[in-house]
């Protein structure tokens, strides 16, 4: 096979930061009362991995007293792993499947065999798919990953996660002077220019902005990927209890689309793993996201705050591809009929969250309460064009792809999709300390959801929903650094594109978890981290039950529980270690009827590894002639998973090992960084039309970072 190196999106991050820390840097104290965690604001570069709260809590509720799995990813190890996706940070969280750069139009990650949805500082963006992917870290502050449902305090555009969600947490302005350089170089023609400008206006106003321009050629020969990222924010201080802060996020993605590897010749040894599967002549797939995110704070007193969030969201997208279709044009050998298509997008949102946040006490317990509206319209509209006249035959054992693409196909909007989305729901959380060492977690949401789908060329949907998901949890302190935790929750969303033949209205998607643990801060050993074990109940899931005519129709039951455990190990100022396992079971649990024909109950879900891991190691030298030296290694291992939910197809186990390398002098970094050191060569699960397809995976690839702060 052609052994190949891989270049994936990179980004610079800046050496110096802006981070939130908490008591956990602060010595540890034995009484009861050292529970209550104070959090303050630290300017400059943070070491640490571990952190004591995470904003997608909505509060200042510390994570040991959160009685759910939640992990963050901080901006020192987001820098410290060189870092330029968010595919590429979320394999450091146990029990989640990131989306390859390459489906972006596609799919969404996976979270406990579950989709997720990505949300930018706290609200969604559509989440039908994964288009609101960020692309680049060069505006990211870190991010963060709730497991299992949060719909009691999120929602809006699609509706509120079920899997889970990833929180993107982006930079903001800060009160000092900063500016970030970086030039990025490697493998396959990589490179990208960025920057990271912080100035202050005035004491009252601040601006920052950051910017990234990528362009490199793909590890799948012929392949090519442009992305443009723009992060513009604005802090104004009005008065010493308000602050308004203004966020922009702009990005766009240019990319010849990659259809996969048909599994009827992937195996084959006269077939190289890394070829193009599809006219190279194709127009370029193209993404464009637009966002305005406002925030408005104000604190009346110390005990009592508001915050009202308002955003516009855009996005378009046209995807272009040439790809094999075996349920149409069979195999013959090593050579199939290539057909193509196109799908043309368009979605605006506009969304307001108002909430309100009190801590009292009745009597000797405490509360930390929560209380909120959200509003969100969502307008999609989108056509189809599939062109099943050949544009050629491709044997993949040849070694040559003289395929064109041709003409666009038409878009016949007859077959597209014209639906409105819209939310309106209260939410009510309450966070009680019923001691010192117990602490009980009560929430509820009552959604209210408009579904209107239309379609010329079939029936159309309009219909409404009243919701009521509901949360409960408990966590229990054994020791000031070790708590037990329990808790369950219910999740809701809207089930999509029902225009069809069937022309039966949906019915809610709905999600019911259940979650225990143990939960670890200590200080002394410099140990944090969430060790659970989750059942997760996924129920009326949208599946096509037909292609012609199309039709959609909703599947029973699936299931998936597992053990996760997430853990970080900073003994010293030097070290950090981050370690992941997870061992996940994710499975249909009544038999499924869709176009594929009749799948029995007990199958796998599609994409998830039964068994994943990884192992981090980074060492910062601080003293002697090699002080500003950084070196590390991360080894990734995940089991075969089905790309189907027939299970008639597996992708590879795989090891991969990663090595970083740096050296800051003065203002300035140096760094390199290697991916799959060992060149480990196999396949991963793809997604593209459902189909049993397969991606390589990102081969040996070697890139050099020059970053420079003033």
């Amino acid at each position: 096979m052609t052994e190949f190196f891989s270049k994936k999106a990179v980004l610079l991050i800046p050496l110096v930061v802006s981070t939130t820390a908490t008591a956990q840097n602060a010595p540890q104290q034995a009484d009861a009362d050292s529970w209550r965690v104070e959090e303050i604001i630290v300017q400059g570069r943070s070491e640490s991995y571990g952190v004591q709260s995470a904003t997608v809590s909505r509060s200042d509720i510390p994570l040991q007293q959160l009685p759910q799995s939640v992990q963050v990813l901080t901006s020192s190890l987001l820098d410290d792993q060189n870092l330029m996706t968010l595919t590429e940070a979320l394999v450091n969280v146990s029990g989640v499947v990131p989306q390859s750069e390459a489906e972006t139009v596609l799919t969404n990650p996976l979270i406990r065999g579950f989709e997720a949805e990505i949300f930018i500082d706290g609200l969604l963006g559509y989440g039908d798919t994964a288009v609101i992917d960020p692309s680049s870290l060069i505006g990211v502050e870190r991010v963060e990953v709730a497991k299992g449902p949060t719909s009691t305090l999120y929602g809006g555009g699609i509706g509120a996660p079920v899997g889970g969600l990833i929180n993107v947490v982006t930079k903001t302005p800060l009160d000092e002077a900063q500016y970030g350089f970086g030039v990025y170089a490697g493998s396959f023609s990589t490179r990208s220019v960025s920057v990271d400008l912080n100035q202050p206006i005035s004491d009252a106003i601040s601006a920052r902005i950051a910017l990234e321009k990528y362009d490199s050629d793909d590890y799948i020969e012929d392949g090519n990927v442009g992305r443009l990222t723009l992060n513009p924010s604005l802090r104004m201080e009005l008065g010493t209890d308000t602050t308004l802060l203004l966020r922009g996020f702009f990005n766009e993605i240019e990319q010849l689309e990659y259809t996969g590897m048909p599994v009827e010749v992937a195996r084959n040894p006269a077939v190289d793993m890394y070829q193009f599967t599809g006219a190279k002549d194709a127009p370029l797939t193209e993404v464009r996201n637009r966002s305005v995110h406002g925030t408005l704070t104000h604190d009346f007193s110390d005990t009592l705050s508001t915050i009202l969030q308002l955003r516009h969201y855009a996005n378009e997208f046209e995807e272009y591809s040439s790809h094999v279709y075996p349920s149409y044009f069979p195999f013959s050998g090593t050579s199939a009929a290539v057909v193509k298509g196109q799908l043309p997008a368009e979605v605006e949102e506009l969304t307001a969250d108002a909430s309100l946040n009190a801590e009292f006490s009745t009597g000797p317990v405490s509360h930390n309460f929560l209380a909120g509206v959200t509003w969100d319209a969502t307008d999609y509209e989108a056509g189809i064009a599939l062109d099943y006249n050949p544009i050629g035959i491709l044997d993949f054992a040849s070694g040559s792809n003289t395929l064109s693409y041709g003409a666009k196909p038409p878009v016949d909007m007859a077959f597209g999709s014209v639906n409105e989305y819209a939310t309106q729901a209260v939410y009510l959380q309450d966070h009680i300390e019923l001691s010192p060492r117990l602490h009980l977690l009560l929430s509820g949401r009552y959604s209210m959801y408009e579904h209107k789908e239309g379609s010329p060329a079939a029936s159309t949907i309009d219909t409404d929903y009243d919701v009521f998901d509901s949360r409960f949890g408990l966590t229990y302190a054994l020791t000031n650094s070790v708590s037990l935790f329990a808790g369950q929750g219910t999740g809701s969303r809207f089930s999509l594109f029902f225009s069809g033949a069937n022309g039966a209205a949906p019915e809610p998607e709905t999600s019911r978890s259940r979650e225990a643990g143990l939960k670890f801060s200590s200080e002394d050993y410099g140990l944090s981290g969430t060790l659970s074990y989750f059942t997760l109940l996924r129920d009326k899931v949208p599946s096509l039950i037909s292609v012609t005519p199309y039709a959609m129709g909703q599947s029973g039951e699936q299931k998936s529980k597992g053990l996760e455990l997430d853990l970080i190990w900073e003994p010293t100022n030097n070290w950090s270690v981050l370690f992941n396992y997870a061992d996940i079971n994710a499975e249909l649990k009544e038999p499924l009827v869709n176009w594929r024909g009749a799948t029995p109950a007990g199958n796998q879900l599609a994409r998830i590894p039964e068994r994943s891991g990884r192992i981090a190691a980074h060492y910062r030298f601080t003293e002697g002639v090699l002080r500003g030296l950084n070196l590390g290694t991360g080894v990734t291992t995940a089991e075969a998973a089905p790309l189907t939910i027939t299970n008639n197809f597996y992708s590879d186990d795989y090891t991969t090992v990663d090595f970083q390398a740096s050296y800051g002098f003065e203002n300035y970094e140096l760094g390199i960084s290697i991916a799959n050191l060992t060149d480990d060569k196999y396949y991963r699960p793809y997604q593209f039309l459902d189909g049993e397809v397969l991606r390589p995976g990102q081969p040996r690839s070697a890139f050099l970072t020059l970053k420079a702060n003033f």
